[in-house]
């Protein structure tokens, strides 16, 4: 069973595909509605951005969009149980979406053609907070979460020509510094707690 968090999160991910399916056949001033919410980044340069809010969970009703829905969805399930332990409710949304947009930033880097979709990005910032989490709060480098996560980066950004590098790195780099600040809020915790229990129930 997945976190109440997950599920909202998968829900807005499948949802955002049902967007897709429902704005493809409209257009405002001969451009489709959807590229106002996918980020077609001709428009975020024209001062279009919603879409970098948008865009992680808006899906195209293309091959390509159903894939990244399904992929995104699944990664979300699997992992969970590491991200529940980590964040907060409140931390949990706040890093998806702080992550997801300074990862579709960097992804401005591609140029004024591209246009790009999906919610990789932020889950790449909630995993990668996750493993700075760890190092912050024990104080230590694990070997196992950090090799499994650049597996999963190297391999989900580079496995295919399309796939949008620079938001998965983007929202990885900030999910790095989000973690370690987290981490270390949460061993002082830790730290000042057990002292204080200690000292006042001895």
């Amino acid at each position: 069973m997945v976190s109440k968090q997950a599920r909202n999160l998968i829900i807005a991910i499948v949802a955002g595909l049902a967007a897709g399916v429902v704005m493809n056949p409209f257009y405002i001033n001969g451009t489709p509605l959807l590229l106002y919410f996918i980020q077609f980044n001709a428009l975020v340069y024209r001062g279009w951005v919603p879409s970098l809010i948008t865009s992680l969970v808006v899906a195209p009703p293309s091959s390509q969009g159903v894939l990244d829905v399904f992929f995104n969805a699944i990664s979300v399930y699997f992992v969970d149980g590491l991200l529940s332990v980590v964040y907060t409710s409140k931390q949990y949304y706040a890093t998806f979406i702080a992550t997801g947009v300074f990862g579709n930033l960097i992804s401005l880097l591609n140029g004024s053609t591209v246009a790009s979709f999906g919610a990789s990005g932020g889950i790449f910032g909630l995993v990668a907070g996750a493993v700075s989490f760890d190092y912050a709060f024990n104080r230590r480098v694990n070997n196992f979460l950090l090799l499994w996560f650049l597996f999963i980066f190297i391999y989900s950004s580079f496995a295919a020509s399309d796939i949008d590098w620079l938001a998965h790195a983007g929202g990885s780099l900030l999910g790095l510094a989000i973690g370690f600040v987290l981490g270390s809020q949460r061993r002082k915790q830790y730290i000042y707690g057990t002292v204080y229990r200690r000292y006042t129930y001895p």
